[in-house]
C-alpha cells in the first residue's frame, strides 16, 4: 500500500494498494482511491506507474488484475495509459445509484511492460 500525498501541501490524497496476493501464481490485484482534491494533477497516473513498476519488477509478480466500473472512466484512462489491457466485461455487475452498472476486468504483465517472456 502507498499512500498518494500531494507535495505542496503535503497532504494524503488517495493511495494505490496490490491485494489478493498470490504467490505460487505471482499475480495480485490492484485497487486505487484518488479523493477530489487529489484528481487531475496525474498524480493517480504516477502512484499507479509507481506501485505496478514494483509490483512486476521488484516483487517478481507475473499478472496484476483489476475491475474498474463504467462510471470511472477517468480511472480506465490512467489503466489504459499505464499499459493495463482490457480482458472482458462483466454485465449489470453492480447495483449503482438505481441503475446497474457494467464492470471491466484488466490487466498487466510483466511481459508488457519489460518485453520477452516471463520466466517461472
Amino acid at each position: 500500500m502507498l499512500a498518494v500525498i500531494e507535495r505542496k501541501t503535503e497532504t494524503m490524497v488517495g493511495e494505490v494498494v496490490l491485494n489478493d496476493w498470490h504467490e505460487e501464481n505471482r499475480s495480485c490485484g490492484f485497487r486505487t482511491l484518488i479523493g477530489p482534491e487529489g484528481r487531475g494533477k496525474g498524480l493517480g497516473t504516477e502512484a499507479t506507474r509507481m506501485i505496478i513498476r514494483y509490483g512486476l519488477q521488484s516483487l517478481g509478480l507475473h499478472r496484476i488484475s483489476l475491475e474498474v466500473y463504467d462510471f470511472n472512466p477517468r480511472a480506465r484512462h490512467v489503466y489504459e495509459k499505464v499499459g493495463f489491457t482490457h480482458e472482458g466485461t462483466g454485465r449489470d455487475a453492480l447495483w449503482f445509484e438505481d441503475r446497474w452498472v457494467d464492470v471491466h476486468y484488466m490487466s498487466i504483465l510483466d511481459t508488457d511492460i519489460f518485453g520477452g517472456a516471463s520466466s517461472r
